[in-house]
């Protein structure tokens, strides 16, 4: 659920008149890309999406995508606005990005091979709905997502299991940014701490690529339980340290 701050940040970068020309992430990063770049969902549906999705729809779904299908049908409208947006992204191709995003990747995960896997788009011939799913598939609560492609078996969770901040997928080709923002929505100081220590040595390693980063408050909030005006707070503190930033 902290992935919602990242509407509030692209909001503040749109009426800045920023390009965003390319994005990097994962897990809830990952969803929300997808729906801004791939499925090319405006900044006042994201933000609505934001604010009607509530833990209990997330448990929902969790729990209906274990159940059969016959359960999962009869109690679908349990979780809300979910499956009409995994269907958006179950419709994007990702050859076709929106609001001028030239590449989008995301990371996840495979546990058949033990390895972290990049895809990007467009360019990548993988299927961009598993990518996108199996990037937010949380180890432990929502099953990992099970395909294969070019023969081989794949099992793919949450890429936060070895890169929480994917910064570093910027720096390789076919990347090339000029300016990059890293919005860090991790819960712990220790996290936080790290991924600052993370972006120091890309600084270092790219000295002429300016590289800001910008920290919401998320210190301390969970993945999945949040109460309803958790989500707006959520959104509001996203928008304002985006704002402070570039003020």
């Amino acid at each position: 659920m902290r992935g919602f701050a990242h509407v509030g940040v692209l909001e503040a970068l749109a009426e800045r008149g920023f390009r965003i020309t390319e994005i990097v992430g994962t897990s809830a990063g990952a969803i929300i890309a997808s729906l801004y770049a791939a499925v090319g969902l405006s900044l006042p549906d994201l933000r609505n999406f934001g604010l009607n999705m509530t833990s209990r729809h997330l448990l929902a779904w969790a729990w209906l995508r274990r159940a059969p299908e016959a359960v999962r049908q009869r109690f679908i409208h349990r979780a809300g606005i979910i499956p009409e947006h995994v269907r958006l992204i179950s419709e994007a191709s990702g050859r076709t990005l929106h609001h001028g995003v030239e590449r989008l990747g995301m990371v996840c995960y495979d546990l058949v091979r033990r390895e972290e896997i990049f895809f990007h788009y467009p360019g990548s011939d993988f299927p961009f709905e598993d990518a996108a799913r199996g990037s937010a598939a949380i180890p432990g609560f929502f099953p990992s997502r099970q395909c294969v492609f070019d023969g081989r078996e794949l099992r793919l969770v949450d890429g936060g299991v070895t890169n929480v901040l994917p910064v570093d997928k910027l720096f390789a080709p076919p990347f090339a940014p000029g300016q990059v923002l890293v919005v860090d929505i991790s819960n712990r100081r220790k996290q936080r701490a790290a991924n600052l220590a993370k972006v120091e040595l890309l600084r270092r390693r790219h000295p002429d690529i300016p590289i800001e980063v910008i920290a919401p408050d998320t210190l301390g909030k969970g993945t999945v339980i949040y109460r309803q005006r958790d989500l707006q707070e959520l959104i509001d503190a996203g928008r304002r340290k985006a704002e402070e930033a570039f003020s």
